[in-house]
């Protein structure tokens, strides 16, 4: 056999050799990675009033739905809350899965909001690590609102006369985790009418936003008698803030106390301005008659 001969022979054989040894490698790399992560609870709550936990937790579940060994390592964030844990790391057998406990944690006294969670996993084969696949899964951290109220007297104590009209305020004070609409009474409204008081409230659904304050203006007239009387006595106005937000009971009240002092003549009023006008219209008359 000539040498020309011998060299294309042992060149074919080469080129044979290498294609049977490499051909199954590639046929290995192309094994498929699949896999799944699902929460067990769409949405959890928090509650965040003073004393409560702020925390809300579910479970997620990565199962390997492939027929490799794979790793998995997921990411959880949520803006505005803490997650825990907030990263996993997890091998598992073909046909295998792990569920893991992922809890959301905000603050106390948080703002109310939801809060959308995401976890973003990549699975990738266990061995080679390649052709990498990414899943998405996520839940809602609902931060709940709760009611928290304050009301003070801007007028504690007032010394007034009989059948005298003035105004009283109240101060309102929200301070809950967001915008409350608050219900205002008088709680013993009846019993002042009773004994004679003229009570009217402007405003007795008032909506103040979260850490703000309203002041509420009530307008009160004191008794009058119809004969000459005198008055020496002293009554409590008791005005309640109640929130009317679902599922709360939070409720403040506070009193003003008055002092009605004085004498009360019936028509007293009137006559004095009779009076005044009679005696401008004397001095009218008098300075005319001098200055003629």
């Amino acid at each position: 056999m000539s040498t020309p001969t011998r060299a294309l022979l042992l060149a074919a054989l080469v080129l044979g050799s290498s294609l049977f040894i490499f051909s199954p490698q590639a046929e290995a790399q192309t094994t498929p990675v699949a896999f799944s992560m699902t929460f067990s609870d769409a949405s959890v709550k928090l509650d965040v009033r003073p004393g409560a936990s702020g925390v809300g937790c579910t479970s997620l579940q990565v199962s390997n739905e492939g027929a490799a060994n794979i790793d998995v390592d997921v990411q959880i964030s949520g803006g505005g809350v803490t997650i825990s844990p907030s990263a996993i790391s997890v091998t598992l057998a073909a046909g295998a899965s792990i569920t893991v406990p992922v809890c959301a944690i905000a603050t106390v006294r948080a703002a109310y909001k939801n809060v959308d969670v995401q976890a973003t996993g990549q699975g990738s084969e266990t061995t080679t690590h390649l052709n990498p696949q990414t899943k998405f899964a996520g839940f809602t951290a609902q931060i709940e609102q709760y009611a928290r109220l304050s009301i003070r007297a801007d007028q504690p104590f007032q010394r007034v006369g009989p059948g005298k009209e003035f105004p009283l305020t109240f101060t309102v004070l929200n301070y809950g985790n967001h915008v409350d609409t608050i219900l205002v009474e008088v709680v013993n409204q009846e019993k002042l009418e009773e004994a004679g008081f003229i009570i009217a409230l402007s405003q007795p659904q008032i909506e103040i936003d979260s850490q703000g304050e309203l002041q509420v203006p009530l307008n009160v007239r004191t008794p009058r008698g119809t004969a000459l009387g005198w008055f020496n006595e002293y009554h409590t106005i008791i005005v309640k803030a109640s929130t009317t937000l679902a599922g709360e009971t939070e409720a403040r009240s506070i009193t003003s106390n008055l002092w009605v002092r004085g004498v009360f003549v019936p028509g007293f009023e009137s006559s004095f301005s009779m009076l005044a006008l009679a005696i401008v219209a004397t001095a009218l008359a008098r300075m005319k008659r001098d200055n003629e």
